[in-house]
């Protein structure tokens, strides 16, 4: 699956069975001034959501985009207050164990 926008996504597999997200701001966004930040982080998100609409329901990238999609609008007001360090990698804990939309962020 392949999510083209600000943030460039790698997904790791611990020891403990879970999943981690590494998401990282690309060097074009970070280049841009805080409005047009929060303008191209808007567009990913909209880009997501008609991405994720002209999935089939069984498609297995749908689950990953809609992580993707969750986590992009919990960051969107941290992006807008430009309270997020765009040089810091930020890690999305997926546990293995819980439902789908239970996930931890570290940095």
């Amino acid at each position: 699956m392949l999510i083209e926008g600000p943030l460039n996504i790698s997904v790791i597999d611990t020891d403990t069975g879970d999943r981690e997200l590494h998401l990282k701001f690309s060097p074009e966004f970070k280049a841009l001034k805080l409005n047009q930040q929060c303008d191209s982080f808007h567009e990913f998100i909209h880009y997501l959501k008609t991405e994720i609409d002209l999935l089939e329901e069984s498609d297995p990238n749908r689950h990953g985009m809609l992580t993707i999609q969750q986590i992009a609008e919990q960051m969107l007001p941290h992006i807008e207050a430009n309270e997020i360090p765009l040089e810091d990698a930020i890690i999305v804990n997926i546990q293995a164990d819980k439902p789908f939309g239970n996930i931890e962020i570290k940095s």
